[in-house]
């Protein structure tokens, strides 16, 4: 029979002693088996390191490999765990986010029924603080399926991401050949996750499992909560996709993306006050 593809799980660590190990706990549940984990603490300040030690030392018989380094960044961070990785496919998960035990198993057989996709992705449920909860990824950004048929992209998903950033990236796993043609996250970007997919859409087609398969995790220390932070960068990855090819010379198209940008972000704005605003009710 053949044997099962490795799977890479990359796992970033920063100042997350309050959910770290429920992260590790869900990335070693997992239902699929042949996984090496590549553990990095990226210079934490508090007891994350010492939890993943201990946590280590409890599961001895896992492939896990644990890296401690001073502080440089999650993009760099993730780019070591890649230049250390010997997968078929990648997985990376923050260390205050957790999946579903079945995660893994479903995207690996996704990928291997669709040879030619770059990247597959997949809903995810929210936790806020220590609250798993039934909110969605998807109730924020409602009609991703849309886009999709049996799972494949039925568009030009280069320009749909541009428009309306879509894909949570806890829910991401890639094909680990990919990075030999396009290369590693870009380190001078603030939304480096984004400009990743991008440059796997130009060249690949995206897949989407229409299910969550993971918990994000929201809670005051998320990079998430620093909206002008994330705007800016996003449309620093903007500018520098406009000056490629195959939009470099198309003016109209990229004024139509950049209106459909601006209304995507209020109107995502709106769903997430309405939603707070019931959650606050019930």
């Amino acid at each position: 029979m053949k044997e099962a593809p490795l799977v890479s799980v990359i796992i970033p660590a920063y100042n997350h002693e309050l959910y770290v190990e429920e992260a590790l706990q869900s990335a070693i549940n997992q239902t699929y088996e042949n996984i090496e984990f590549i553990i990095i603490d990226d210079g934490s300040k508090d007891s994350t390191a010492e939890l993943i030690e201990k946590f280590i030392k409890e599961n001895h018989d896992k492939n896990i490999r644990f890296i401690k380094k001073q502080n440089e960044g999650v993009c760099k961070t993730i780019n070591k765990g890649l230049s250390l990785s010997s997968g078929d496919y990648i997985a990376c998960l923050a260390s205050d986010d957790k999946w579903i035990r079945d995660k893994i198993a479903e995207q690996v057989a996704f990928m291997e029924n669709n040879k030619n996709i770059g990247l597959v992705c997949t809903d995810a449920y929210f936790t806020k603080y220590n609250q798993d909860t039934e909110l969605k990824w998807s109730d924020y950004k409602a009609g991703m399926e849309q886009y999709f048929k049996k799972g494949i992209q039925n568009c030009n998903m280069h320009e749909v991401l541009l428009a309306r950033p879509l894909i949570c990236a806890v829910t991401v796993m890639l094909r680990r050949k990919i990075f030999d043609e396009i290369g590693f996250f870009d380190e001078k970007e603030r939304g480096e996750d984004t400009d990743m997919w991008l440059r796997v859409a130009r060249k690949y087609p995206i897949g989407y499992i229409n299910k969550p398969l993971v918990y994000y995790r929201m809670h005051e220390t998320n990079i998430s909560n620093n909206k002008l932070v994330l705007i800016i960068g996003l449309f620093r990855i903007m500018r520098k996709h406009f000056k490629e090819e195959p939009l470099r010379h198309a003016p109209i198209k990229k004024i139509k993306i950049l209106i459909t940008l601006f209304v995507n972000i209020v109107v995502t704005r709106i769903k997430r006050m309405l939603i707070h605003y019931r959650n606050l009710k019930q």
